[in-house]
């Protein structure tokens, strides 16, 4: 079942009120902050697919549910085993070097490593860091994507194109460069342990 259909047997089945009542509920709870009547619909006919968390707790609360409750036995309800993290999610989850070099987080938090993905601009660079020396052995691995890399570790330089791999000890100085003034270069990289 998907959340939205859930939403909507609730509201019906349970509550047995229409939409614009379920509307008004919502507007006498939140006032002016209440979801638009509008949004309201296009979230229950499923035409949202990522639908906000300061929306589902208005709509929790209406309803009268946890978001547990609302999940549970949809197609959003949360695994024990495993972390899905949705594509909408991630560009809240982003570091962004500089105007040409930006990386989406793809792990959740509570693994020990961290997977991104790495985009350089034509010319893009990244900034130079290294991990702390002292801590732990902390390694990457970079899988190109997309395009061709420079990747500068210590005093050598690698260039990987796309299907290549590289792996080192990030805790030696390293920085990552587009080498090409026409196409983006995209990678995905690993690094364990994560440093934050």
């Amino acid at each position: 079942m998907k959340l939205y259909e859930k939403i909507r047997q609730i509201r019906q089945d349970v509550l047995k009120l229409n939409l614009k009542d379920f509307h008004k509920k919502l507007v006498e709870i939140f006032g002016d902050k209440a979801l638009t009547y509008y949004s309201l619909c296009r979230l229950e006919k499923g035409y949202r697919a990522d639908i906000r968390l300061k929306s589902l707790y208005q709509i929790c609360t209406g309803l009268g549910v946890s978001l547990k409750e609302l999940r549970e036995g949809t197609e959003e309800e949360e695994s024990k085993i495993v972390n899905i993290i949705k594509a909408s999610e991630r560009e809240s989850n982003k570091y962004i070097y500089n105007e040409k070099a930006s990386a989406k987080i793809l792990s959740p938090r509570n693994i020990k490593f961290l997977a991104m993905e790495l985009e350089l601009a034509p010319g893009g660079a990244t900034k130079e860091e290294e991990d702390p020396v002292d801590i732990n052995r902390f390694e990457k691995l970079v899988i190109m994507l997309q395009g061709e890399m420079a990747c500068h570790v210590g005093n050598e330089k690698h260039l990987i194109k796309k299907g290549d791999s590289l792996a080192f000890a990030s805790n030696i100085p390293h920085h990552f460069e587009n080498t090409s003034n026409t196409v983006k270069a995209r990678c995905i990289i690993v690094q364990n342990p994560k440093s934050y």
